[in-house]
Order: structure tokens, then sequence, then C-alpha cells
């Protein structure tokens, strides 16, 4: 159990957070808004702001984050039934479990017994560890493209809701166009685990109109969950650190629910005949192809090696690393942090000397197009005569990429945080 002093200086923190950093970066924001008055983001831990589900054998366990000190409840339903009803004792901080149900899809209400403000509903689809999407789609019409959120919620919310992809509910409103988050979800700011849940659930409610959501890993996913935590925001850190776990162990690949669900997320996908990277595709995988890249992708995410890569006991005993020479390992340590890595790769965006490079990768993988975000710039833009976007602003989740396919083409356009989509500038000619 957490001691009252503790909680305490938790929620003292998060004051402190509320009025210095996440103050910064409202500013911020007002500023990269060009001065228009943005309301002051609320900081909040209630909810899916702070909610952390994972399994255990067959149990789920649920923990939350409760406003005010007092009882809390859990209720657990199956096809609009209610399964089982939990009681919990006067805390902050609220857990419960339950028997893993028969269906995958289970509705939990919960929140505190006595605040009807405090009272939250989550839908969790159970076994979504096994449906690994194919990450070569073709036939869409219409591909929305925002990169590098770092848990700015609320732009996020604010940007998709000016280009009509979720409505005033955040509610998928889009039909049948896909939505592709380019990675790093995660670090830097502070509703990151908001931002996955939102996610979570916008994903089935696109299938449910035959459109479709595709969320790619980008660097600062694997850091996390391979245990890098240098830039995680001290408001996701406060909700770690209140559910008493190291924060990467919120998104564990092997037990949490978001954990799993990332682990089935792709690191190249291609629509239409647009490849979409986060860091780019630098020639080092001329020898791939999109599935077998995202076989090699899966398989190293399943083994111990990756599960346990900040674990310094784990490289200590030999029998741990039974199967694996120093040239596998190189492999995969290469695969994940290699500067040219998909997660890494900076070269087409700080660079203007390799188009043929560039040419080669497109040749190689049938595109005409690569999107990718990670380095920042000023503005979306176009580079290398049009066959590369750049689709990182420098104010995370404020600029959001529109791709109309016209033929064998795609229309371009860029979405701000208010107003009418305008056409994507053209670039200049490639070196």
């Amino acid at each position: 159990m957490i001691s009252t002093r503790k909680l305490a200086a938790a929620f003292a923190a998060a004051a402190t957070l509320l009025l210095t950093g996440i103050a910064t970066a409202e500013l911020s924001t007002q500023r990269q808004a060009g001065g228009a008055a943005i309301a002051q983001p609320e900081l909040r831990l209630d909810g899916e702001y702070g909610l952390w589900v994972r399994e255990d054998a067959d149990r789920v366990l649920v923990s939350w984050i409760a406003r005010e000190p007092g009882p809390g409840y859990l209720r657990v339903l199956t096809g609009n039934q209610v399964r089982e009803e939990l009681a919990t004792p006067a805390a902050n901080v609220h857990t419960a479990s339950f028997r893993r149900p028969r269906g995958n899809e289970v509705v939990l209400q919960y929140g505190s017994s006595d605040d009807p403000q405090d009272r939250h509903q989550t839908t969790l689809y159970l076994g979504a560890e096994g449906r690994r999407a194919r990450p070569v789609v073709s036939g869409v019409d219409s591909i929305f493209v925002v990169a590098d959120t770092h848990g700015d919620y609320g732009s996020l919310i604010r940007l998709l809701q000016n280009g009509r992809v979720i409505d005033g509910q955040q509610r998928w409103s889009a039909g049948r166009s896909h939505l592709v988050l380019l990675g790093d979800v995660f670090d830097r700011g502070p509703d990151v685990t908001r931002i996955l849940w939102f996610l979570y659930d916008l994903e089935r409610q696109a299938e449910r109109q035959r459109g479709r959501v595709h969320l790619l890993l980008g660097n600062h996913e694997i850091m996390v969950m391979q245990g890098d935590l240098r830039y995680v925001a001290p408001k996701e850190n406060l909700i770690a650190e209140l559910h008493q776990v190291d924060y990467s162990r919120m998104f564990d690949v092997r037990q949490s629910i978001l954990g799993r669900w990332l682990a089935t997320k792709p690191a190249l996908l291609k629509i239409n005949s647009v490849l979409f990277a986060h860091g780019g595709v630098s020639p080092d995988y001329l020898p791939f192809t999109v599935p077998t890249l995202d076989d090699t992708l899966a398989g190293y995410m399943r083994e111990d090696i990756f599960y346990h890569w900040a674990d310094s006991t784990f490289w200590t005993n030999p029998a741990n690393l039974v199967g694996h020479d120093s040239a596998s390992i190189a492999r995969r340590e290469n695969f994940f942090w290699d500067e040219n890595s998909v997660f890494w790769f900076r070269g087409y965006v700080q660079q203007d000397t390799l188009g043929a490079a560039l040419q080669a990768v497109l040749r190689r993988y049938g595109s005409d197009l690569l999107v990718v975000g990670h380095t920042p710039t000023p503005t979306i833009h176009q580079r290398y005569g049009g066959a590369l976007i750049a689709a990182h602003p420098r104010a995370p989740a404020t600029e959001m990429l529109l791709l109309v396919r016209a033929g064998r083409e795609h229309r371009r356009y860029r979405y701000g945080l208010s107003g009418p989509p305008e056409p994507l500038p053209p670039a200049a000619a490639a070196p």
C-alpha cells in the first residue's frame, strides 16, 4: 500500500507540474498557434489518463487513480450484461481484478463510488495481441497522417476534429478513410497514456465504418519498451509512481493490455503506392520487403532478449543467451538502435544529396512516395521533387497531412489546428 504521506507528496508534485511544466507547454502552444488563445490543459490522472490494465494468468487486473481519496468501484460487462461488481476501499489509487471472461470484448466501468464526476468507461479487446494487421493495403482514397504526437492529447484531438477525422464526442467520423500515426506517441508530453487508450478504441471504431487507424512504432516506443526512460514526462512518471511500478512496466509487451497491443504494430507500412516509416527507410533496408521487415520485427519483439533488454542480470546468465552469438545480438541491436534503422534514420530530411538512395528504396518497395516523421521541421513539406514528405512539424500534433488518391497519384494537403486544408507547396527539383 502507498502511505498517506507518499500520496500527499505525489499529488503535491502533480500540482507543481500543473503550475510549471504544463503551463510552460501551454504557453509554447499559444506561440505555435500564432498567438491564438488556447485554454490551459488540465492536469488529469483519473480515468484513461492514468489507467493501467494487465493480464496475469487467467485474471485481469485494473488499476486507476481517483481525483480524491474515497471508495472505488469496478463493474465488468460483457454482451451488455454485468458479470462482476467489485468495491475497493477508500484510497486515491485503486486496484481490482476479475477472472478473464470468455468473450474478447469487455467493458469496464470504474472510478469513485462517491463522486459522480469521477466515473469512467473503457472497452478492452482481449486477445488483440493476435490481431497483427497486414502492413500492405491498397484501394484507399483518403489517408490522414499525423507524426510524433509526443503526449500532446489536446492538440491531437483538436487537429483530428478540424480534419473531421473525429467528431465533437471524439468518435470516428472519417468513414472509409485511413489515419496513419507515424510513431513517437511516447515521451516529452504529459498525456501519453490517454492518447494510447484513445487510439486503442479509435482503431475499432474506424474498423466498424470500414476505415482504419494505423499506429507505427517510433524510436520512443522502442525506448520505453526497452527501459530507456530518459524522456518520459514528469506527469507520466507520476502515474507509474502512484501505481508503484516502473514506467515501462505499464506497457509490458507480455502482460499489459496496451503493451500487447503496441507489440502488434508495424515499423513500416505501405498504403497504395505510399510508404510510411517513422524515421525513414535507408539503403540498409533494401534486402527487406514490407512483409519480411514486419515478420522480423514481430519475431524480435517476442524474444526474451527484447523483453529483458534493460535488465543487466539477464545478460550475465549464459543460459538466457542460448541460440544467440555476438552477431545475432548485434543484428537485433542494429535493428532497433542503429542510426540507419527505420526508427532512427534522419538522412532524407537532414540532407539534400540522397536522391539516388531514396529512388533506389522507392523502386525496391514499389512506391513513389515516402512519408516520414521523427525529424522536426518548421512545417510539413515536400523534398526531393515530391518523392519524400517530412510530416513532423516542430510543434507536436499541430499539423496533419492529407493524401487524396487521384488515379495513380495522390493530391497532397496540409491541415492545421483550425481552418480548411491547404495544398502542400511543391518541392524543389531533386538534386
